[in-house]
Protein backbone atom coordinates (compact mmCIF):
# COMPACT_ATOMS: atom_id res chain seq x y z
CA UNK A 1 0.00 0.00 0.00
CA UNK A 2 2.79 2.21 0.70
CA UNK A 3 5.17 1.73 -2.13
CA UNK A 4 1.27 1.94 -4.46
CA UNK A 5 1.04 5.73 -2.65
CA UNK A 6 4.56 6.65 -2.97
CA UNK A 7 4.42 5.45 -6.88
CA UNK A 8 1.44 7.55 -7.14
CA UNK A 9 2.64 10.50 -6.16
CA UNK A 10 5.21 10.05 -8.39
CA UNK A 11 3.32 10.08 -11.16
CA UNK A 12 1.58 13.16 -10.17
CA UNK A 13 4.88 15.07 -9.69
CA UNK A 14 5.80 14.04 -13.26
CA UNK A 15 2.29 14.97 -14.98
CA UNK A 16 3.15 18.39 -12.54
CA UNK A 17 6.00 18.99 -14.24
CA UNK A 18 5.36 18.33 -17.33
CA UNK A 19 1.99 19.99 -17.43
CA UNK A 20 4.17 23.40 -15.90
CA UNK A 21 6.88 22.83 -18.76
CA UNK A 22 4.22 22.50 -21.85
CA UNK A 23 2.16 25.55 -20.31
CA UNK A 24 6.08 27.54 -20.25
CA UNK A 25 6.26 26.37 -23.60
CA UNK A 26 3.24 27.66 -24.61
CA UNK A 27 3.56 30.72 -23.47
CA UNK A 28 6.75 31.59 -24.64
CA UNK A 29 5.90 29.89 -28.40
CA UNK A 30 3.17 32.41 -28.32
CA UNK A 31 4.87 35.50 -27.17
CA UNK A 32 7.29 35.02 -29.76
CA UNK A 33 4.25 34.21 -32.64
CA UNK A 34 3.16 37.90 -31.05
CA UNK A 35 6.12 39.21 -32.57
CA UNK A 36 5.31 38.94 -36.55
CA UNK A 37 1.34 38.51 -35.96
CA UNK A 38 0.33 42.05 -37.41
CA UNK A 39 2.32 41.51 -40.43
CA UNK A 40 0.97 38.17 -41.57
CA UNK A 41 -1.42 39.49 -43.44
CA UNK A 42 0.53 42.33 -45.51
CA UNK A 43 3.88 40.83 -45.40
CA UNK A 44 4.26 36.72 -45.50
CA UNK A 45 1.07 36.57 -47.31
CA UNK A 46 2.48 39.14 -50.37
CA UNK A 47 5.29 37.66 -50.17
CA UNK A 48 3.76 33.99 -50.46
CA UNK A 49 1.98 35.31 -53.04
CA UNK A 50 4.22 36.58 -54.95
CA UNK A 51 6.88 33.42 -55.23
CA UNK A 52 4.13 30.92 -55.81
CA UNK A 53 3.14 33.15 -58.55
CA UNK A 54 6.63 34.13 -60.30
CA UNK A 55 7.53 30.03 -59.67
CA UNK A 56 4.09 28.93 -61.39
CA UNK A 57 4.78 31.71 -64.29
CA UNK A 58 7.96 30.49 -64.47
CA UNK A 59 8.58 30.51 -68.68
CA UNK A 60 7.14 34.31 -68.49
CA UNK A 61 10.04 35.05 -66.48
CA UNK A 62 12.56 32.97 -68.01
CA UNK A 63 12.58 30.59 -64.65
CA UNK A 64 13.49 27.21 -64.41
CA UNK A 65 9.82 25.12 -64.85
CA UNK A 66 9.39 23.22 -62.13
CA UNK A 67 6.50 21.07 -61.41
CA UNK A 68 3.95 22.26 -59.72
CA UNK A 69 4.10 19.50 -57.53
CA UNK A 70 7.84 20.01 -56.74
CA UNK A 71 7.22 23.73 -56.23
CA UNK A 72 3.74 23.10 -53.76
CA UNK A 73 6.02 20.57 -51.77
CA UNK A 74 8.27 23.54 -50.89
CA UNK A 75 6.23 26.12 -49.89
CA UNK A 76 6.13 25.29 -46.46
CA UNK A 77 10.18 26.02 -46.67
CA UNK A 78 9.57 29.63 -48.28
CA UNK A 79 6.75 30.12 -45.75
CA UNK A 80 9.11 29.36 -43.15
CA UNK A 81 11.84 31.39 -44.29
CA UNK A 82 9.82 34.35 -44.71
CA UNK A 83 8.25 34.16 -41.63
CA UNK A 84 11.91 33.90 -39.90
CA UNK A 85 12.64 37.27 -41.71
CA UNK A 86 9.47 39.07 -40.64
CA UNK A 87 10.42 38.03 -36.66
CA UNK A 88 14.01 39.58 -37.56
CA UNK A 89 12.52 42.67 -38.51
CA UNK A 90 9.52 42.70 -35.32
CA UNK A 91 12.09 41.79 -32.74
CA UNK A 92 14.10 44.81 -33.79
CA UNK A 93 11.45 46.79 -35.22
CA UNK A 94 9.65 46.73 -31.25
CA UNK A 95 12.51 46.50 -28.95
CA UNK A 96 13.44 50.04 -28.74
CA UNK A 97 11.13 52.57 -26.10
CA UNK A 98 9.75 54.60 -28.44
CA UNK A 99 8.09 51.57 -30.46
CA UNK A 100 6.64 50.22 -26.95
CA UNK A 101 4.98 53.99 -26.84
CA UNK A 102 3.96 53.77 -29.72
CA UNK A 103 2.68 50.12 -29.98
CA UNK A 104 0.98 50.85 -26.18
CA UNK A 105 -1.15 52.87 -28.83
CA UNK A 106 -1.73 51.30 -31.90
CA UNK A 107 -1.07 47.60 -30.93
CA UNK A 108 -1.09 47.32 -27.01
CA UNK A 109 -1.35 43.05 -27.79
CA UNK A 110 2.29 42.72 -28.86
CA UNK A 111 4.21 41.46 -26.25
CA UNK A 112 6.05 44.13 -25.09
CA UNK A 113 3.41 46.28 -24.23
CA UNK A 114 1.58 43.78 -22.97
CA UNK A 115 4.34 42.69 -20.43
CA UNK A 116 5.10 39.06 -21.86
CA UNK A 117 8.70 40.06 -22.31
CA UNK A 118 10.74 42.88 -21.51
CA UNK A 119 13.53 45.04 -23.65
CA UNK A 120 16.25 43.44 -22.24
CA UNK A 121 14.91 39.56 -22.71
CA UNK A 122 13.69 40.89 -26.61
CA UNK A 123 17.25 42.13 -27.00
CA UNK A 124 18.62 38.51 -25.80
CA UNK A 125 16.04 36.66 -28.02
CA UNK A 126 17.19 39.33 -31.15
CA UNK A 127 20.78 38.24 -30.36
CA UNK A 128 19.99 34.21 -30.04
CA UNK A 129 18.11 34.48 -33.27
CA UNK A 130 20.89 35.88 -35.17
CA UNK A 131 22.80 32.48 -35.74
CA UNK A 132 19.79 30.32 -36.94
CA UNK A 133 18.65 33.21 -39.30
CA UNK A 134 22.05 33.68 -41.03
CA UNK A 135 22.70 29.66 -41.27
CA UNK A 136 18.75 28.77 -42.26
CA UNK A 137 19.51 31.77 -44.86
CA UNK A 138 22.45 30.11 -46.28
CA UNK A 139 21.42 26.39 -45.99
CA UNK A 140 18.88 27.79 -48.28
CA UNK A 141 20.35 29.58 -50.62
CA UNK A 142 18.71 32.94 -49.65
CA UNK A 143 21.83 34.56 -47.96
CA UNK A 144 22.04 37.57 -50.67
CA UNK A 145 18.32 38.88 -49.62
CA UNK A 146 19.18 37.95 -45.77
CA UNK A 147 22.40 40.45 -45.83
CA UNK A 148 20.67 43.27 -47.27
CA UNK A 149 17.08 42.72 -45.88
CA UNK A 150 19.54 42.80 -42.43
CA UNK A 151 21.21 46.13 -43.23
CA UNK A 152 17.85 48.03 -44.16
CA UNK A 153 16.46 46.75 -41.37
CA UNK A 154 18.87 48.11 -38.82
CA UNK A 155 19.04 51.20 -40.48
CA UNK A 156 15.09 50.97 -40.78
CA UNK A 157 14.98 50.24 -36.62
CA UNK A 158 17.86 51.25 -35.36
CA UNK A 159 19.59 54.36 -37.10
CA UNK A 160 16.78 56.34 -37.66
CA UNK A 161 16.05 55.42 -41.12
CA UNK A 162 11.98 55.22 -40.57
CA UNK A 163 12.85 58.87 -39.18
CA UNK A 164 13.45 60.39 -42.69
CA UNK A 165 10.77 61.33 -43.55
CA UNK A 166 7.47 59.97 -46.00
CA UNK A 167 8.71 59.03 -49.37
CA UNK A 168 12.32 57.36 -47.68
CA UNK A 169 9.72 55.64 -45.79
CA UNK A 170 8.39 54.18 -48.19
CA UNK A 171 10.73 53.56 -50.38
CA UNK A 172 13.14 51.64 -47.02
CA UNK A 173 9.66 49.69 -47.07
CA UNK A 174 9.79 49.21 -51.42
CA UNK A 175 13.85 47.75 -50.73
CA UNK A 176 12.16 45.54 -47.59
CA UNK A 177 9.78 43.85 -49.67
CA UNK A 178 11.96 43.24 -52.40
CA UNK A 179 13.94 41.45 -50.35
CA UNK A 180 11.23 39.35 -48.81
CA UNK A 181 9.97 38.57 -51.97
CA UNK A 182 13.39 37.66 -53.49
CA UNK A 183 14.26 35.05 -50.79
CA UNK A 184 11.19 33.56 -50.55
CA UNK A 185 11.20 32.80 -54.31
CA UNK A 186 14.72 31.51 -53.97
CA UNK A 187 13.48 29.10 -51.11
CA UNK A 188 10.83 28.22 -53.05
CA UNK A 189 12.47 27.01 -55.82
CA UNK A 190 15.59 25.78 -54.51
CA UNK A 191 19.32 27.26 -53.66
CA UNK A 192 20.42 25.02 -56.69
CA UNK A 193 18.61 27.44 -59.54
CA UNK A 194 19.11 31.32 -60.12
CA UNK A 195 16.44 33.11 -59.94
CA UNK A 196 17.78 36.90 -60.75
CA UNK A 197 17.19 36.92 -64.51
CA UNK A 198 16.54 39.29 -66.48
CA UNK A 199 13.30 39.50 -66.15
CA UNK A 200 12.23 38.21 -62.72
CA UNK A 201 14.49 41.29 -61.99
CA UNK A 202 11.99 43.88 -63.69
CA UNK A 203 9.03 42.05 -62.56
CA UNK A 204 10.36 42.29 -59.10
CA UNK A 205 11.27 46.23 -59.89
CA UNK A 206 7.97 46.96 -60.43
CA UNK A 207 6.40 45.34 -57.55
CA UNK A 208 8.55 47.27 -55.48
CA UNK A 209 7.07 50.59 -57.03
CA UNK A 210 3.83 49.48 -56.61
CA UNK A 211 4.44 49.71 -52.51
CA UNK A 212 6.71 52.52 -52.80
CA UNK A 213 3.52 54.45 -54.34
CA UNK A 214 1.00 52.64 -52.28
CA UNK A 215 2.46 51.34 -49.08
CA UNK A 216 1.50 54.92 -46.98
CA UNK A 217 -1.95 53.15 -46.84
CA UNK A 218 -0.82 51.46 -43.68
CA UNK A 219 0.28 54.95 -42.11
CA UNK A 220 -3.84 55.60 -41.94
CA UNK A 221 -4.66 53.32 -39.16
CA UNK A 222 -1.76 54.39 -37.13
CA UNK A 223 -1.73 58.13 -37.32
CA UNK A 224 -2.19 58.59 -33.31
CA UNK A 225 0.65 56.16 -32.42
CA UNK A 226 3.03 57.80 -35.18
CA UNK A 227 1.81 61.55 -33.67
CA UNK A 228 3.24 60.55 -30.75
CA UNK A 229 6.05 59.34 -32.05
CA UNK A 230 6.73 62.24 -33.83
CA UNK A 231 7.18 59.71 -36.93
CA UNK A 232 6.77 62.26 -40.44
CA UNK A 233 5.28 59.95 -42.93
CA UNK A 234 3.94 60.72 -46.22
CA UNK A 235 0.00 61.72 -44.09
CA UNK A 236 1.71 64.26 -42.12
CA UNK A 237 3.84 65.66 -44.61
CA UNK A 238 1.16 66.16 -47.59
CA UNK A 239 -1.84 65.55 -45.79
CA UNK A 240 -4.35 63.67 -45.20
CA UNK A 241 -7.03 63.96 -48.14
CA UNK A 242 -3.82 64.43 -50.77
CA UNK A 243 -2.06 61.01 -49.67
CA UNK A 244 -5.37 59.27 -50.01
CA UNK A 245 -5.68 60.35 -53.08
CA UNK A 246 -1.91 59.39 -54.35
CA UNK A 247 -3.04 55.97 -53.29
CA UNK A 248 -6.12 55.84 -55.59
CA UNK A 249 -4.37 57.09 -58.30
CA UNK A 250 -1.42 54.43 -58.21
CA UNK A 251 -3.52 51.78 -57.51
CA UNK A 252 -5.45 53.00 -60.52
CA UNK A 253 -2.33 52.87 -62.47
CA UNK A 254 -0.80 50.21 -61.52
CA UNK A 255 -3.89 47.87 -61.78
CA UNK A 256 -3.80 48.92 -65.32
CA UNK A 257 -0.03 48.78 -65.79
CA UNK A 258 0.72 45.63 -64.55
CA UNK A 259 -1.39 43.60 -66.72
CA UNK A 260 -0.51 45.48 -69.84
CA UNK A 261 2.90 45.34 -69.71
CA UNK A 262 3.15 41.52 -68.87
CA UNK A 263 0.69 41.07 -71.61
CA UNK A 264 -2.23 39.76 -69.79
CA UNK A 265 -5.49 38.50 -70.36
CA UNK A 266 -8.50 40.93 -70.30
CA UNK A 267 -10.33 38.55 -67.60
CA UNK A 268 -6.96 39.59 -65.43
CA UNK A 269 -7.21 42.96 -66.28
CA UNK A 270 -10.31 43.08 -65.24
CA UNK A 271 -10.01 41.41 -61.50
CA UNK A 272 -6.71 43.81 -60.95
CA UNK A 273 -8.89 46.51 -61.46
CA UNK A 274 -12.06 45.22 -59.43
CA UNK A 275 -10.11 45.28 -56.66
CA UNK A 276 -9.02 48.53 -56.92
CA UNK A 277 -12.13 50.09 -57.28
CA UNK A 278 -13.06 48.38 -53.70
CA UNK A 279 -9.83 49.47 -52.72
CA UNK A 280 -10.22 53.32 -53.86
CA UNK A 281 -13.87 52.73 -52.33
CA UNK A 282 -12.41 52.30 -48.57
CA UNK A 283 -9.97 55.05 -48.99
CA UNK A 284 -12.33 57.43 -50.81
CA UNK A 285 -15.15 57.10 -47.42
CA UNK A 286 -12.34 58.15 -44.96
CA UNK A 287 -12.43 61.80 -46.53
CA UNK A 288 -16.38 62.61 -44.92
CA UNK A 289 -15.77 60.23 -41.97
CA UNK A 290 -12.70 58.84 -40.95
CA UNK A 291 -12.53 56.31 -38.30
CA UNK A 292 -9.74 53.83 -37.09
CA UNK A 293 -12.67 51.29 -38.14
CA UNK A 294 -12.47 52.11 -41.98
CA UNK A 295 -9.13 53.24 -41.82
CA UNK A 296 -7.67 49.33 -41.08
CA UNK A 297 -10.36 47.76 -43.17
CA UNK A 298 -9.21 50.08 -45.97
CA UNK A 299 -5.70 48.71 -45.75
CA UNK A 300 -7.06 45.07 -45.38
CA UNK A 301 -8.51 46.07 -48.45
CA UNK A 302 -4.89 47.27 -49.56
CA UNK A 303 -3.62 43.80 -48.78
CA UNK A 304 -6.34 41.89 -50.81
CA UNK A 305 -5.78 44.58 -53.93
CA UNK A 306 -1.69 43.86 -53.43
CA UNK A 307 -1.90 39.84 -53.75
CA UNK A 308 -4.33 40.21 -56.40
CA UNK A 309 -1.90 42.07 -58.64
CA UNK A 310 0.98 39.85 -57.67
CA UNK A 311 -1.25 36.63 -58.34
CA UNK A 312 -1.47 37.87 -62.00
CA UNK A 313 0.90 36.53 -64.09
CA UNK A 314 -0.21 32.72 -62.38
CA UNK A 315 -3.91 33.57 -63.14
CA UNK A 316 -3.47 34.06 -66.22
CA UNK A 317 -1.82 30.83 -67.03
CA UNK A 318 -4.81 29.15 -65.32
CA UNK A 319 -7.73 31.20 -67.76
CA UNK A 320 -5.98 30.32 -70.63
CA UNK A 321 -5.12 26.55 -69.91
CA UNK A 322 -1.05 27.11 -70.31
CA UNK A 323 -0.47 24.78 -66.99
CA UNK A 324 1.47 26.02 -64.27
CA UNK A 325 5.38 25.45 -64.05
CA UNK A 326 5.38 21.69 -66.13
CA UNK A 327 8.66 20.71 -67.44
Amino acid sequence: MVCTNHTTLRQASRLTTLTRALTTFHYHAYTIWLFPYSNLKDTLLPSTAFALSTSLSASTFALPPLPGTEILSRLLIAVSWTWLAILMFCLHNQHRPSSVLEDATNKPWRPIPAGRITIPQTDALLAAAYPLWLAVSWHLGAIRPCIVLTVLTVYYNELGGSEQGGLARNALNAAGFGCFFAGALQTLLGAQHDVYTPQAIAWLAMVCLVIFSTIHTQDFRDEEGDSLRGRVTVISTLGDAISRWLAVVAAGFWSVFIPVTLGLGGAVLGLCCGMAGLLVFHLLRGLWRRTVERDVLAYKMWCAWFVSVLMSPCLERVLQGRGLGVR
